[in-house]
């Protein structure tokens, strides 16, 4: 009988500890929202995650130090002590787990040094988790995404033979025997939140599949104009939509925005599918 010693540079309780992480998160998420397709979602995000870092496991460094071990684990415990005692209004920390949790075990597993090595999944565990709402308006207070969605379906209107103006995030548009009517193209109208879905999924592809080169870019910014195409769409037919309530109503509330992001993801699938296909083919040539 004989006993062996496990190192802590096994790279095994790495991912148990995730892993469990990984099922705290979860359980959380559907405490709080009891929704099953954000559920879903994560669990993806989790996956591909850990997928990420399996794949590298043979290639990272374990050398961790003190300092950075125990700022590790008073992180991590720091989580794990606020997730069994978290009230219902701090609710909105929960997006933060996942980047706080890697962070955590990346300094107990290879210290602040080895904290490269791990730098496109810390970039997934904040950027697939992290309130798209907070991505969303930052990157529309740099790019102007609600008024450029305003121009481009106030343009699509008035070539399609409709008189249309717009003012800034607004599409004004008047119609013979109906009278004048304002359409204000907000944050979700915009299909802010469709782009970044895309955004994530093509991120998530380039990751997990080998794509060629050329490709690696091109399809994140076939994902954005795809997703801020549809949002210029829904606009169009949001704004024409106006007089008569009933409609504007279905098409702007959750079943329309559905049905649009349900396209988006299938357009974006057939795309993808084409892509690996053509690849496939010309490797076989």
């Amino acid at each position: 009988m004989h006993s062996k010693q496990i190192s802590i540079n096994d790279h095994s309780w790495l991912f148990l500890g995730l892993i469990g992480i990984s099922i705290l998160y979860l359980n959380l998420i559907w405490r709080t929202t009891k929704d099953v397709d954000q559920l879903t979602i994560s669990c993806l995000f989790w996956i591909a995650i850990l997928w990420l870092l399996w794949r590298k496991r043979d290639g990272l460094k374990y050398r961790s130090d003190a300092v950075s071990s125990f700022v590790g684990l008073l992180l991590l415990g720091g989580i794990l002590a606020k997730t069994f005692t978290l009230f219902w209004f701090e609710s909105v920390l929960i997006p933060l787990l996942p980047i706080s949790a890697a962070i955590a075990f990346t300094l107990i597993a290879s210290g602040f040094t080895g904290i490269s090595q791990y730098l496109r999944e810390l970039f997934f565990a904040w950027f697939l988790f992290f309130p798209t709402g907070v991505i969303g308006r930052f990157l529309d207070g740099i790019v102007h995404i609600t008024i450029l969605n305003a121009k481009f379906a106030t343009y699509f209107l008035y070539y399609l033979g409709f008189d249309v103006i717009s003012r800034g995030n607004q599409v004004l548009l008047s119609l013979p025997n109906l009278g004048e009517f304002m359409a204000i193209v907000d944050y979700p109208c915009a299909g802010v939140p469709m782009i970044l879905l895309m955004l994530k999924l093509a991120l998530l592809l380039i990751s997990f599949v080998p794509v060629p080169r050329n490709q690696r870019l091109l399809i994140p910014l076939f994902s954005v104009v795809l997703g801020f195409f549809l949002g210029v769409i829904r606009v169009c037919i949001l704004t024409l939509l106006i007089p008569n309530q009933a409609q504007f109503d279905y098409w702007h509330g959750s079943q329309g925005s559905q049905i649009f992001s349900t396209l988006a993801i299938t357009i974006f699938s057939g795309y993808c599918y084409w892509i690996l296909e053509r690849k496939s083919v010309i490797s076989n040539q």
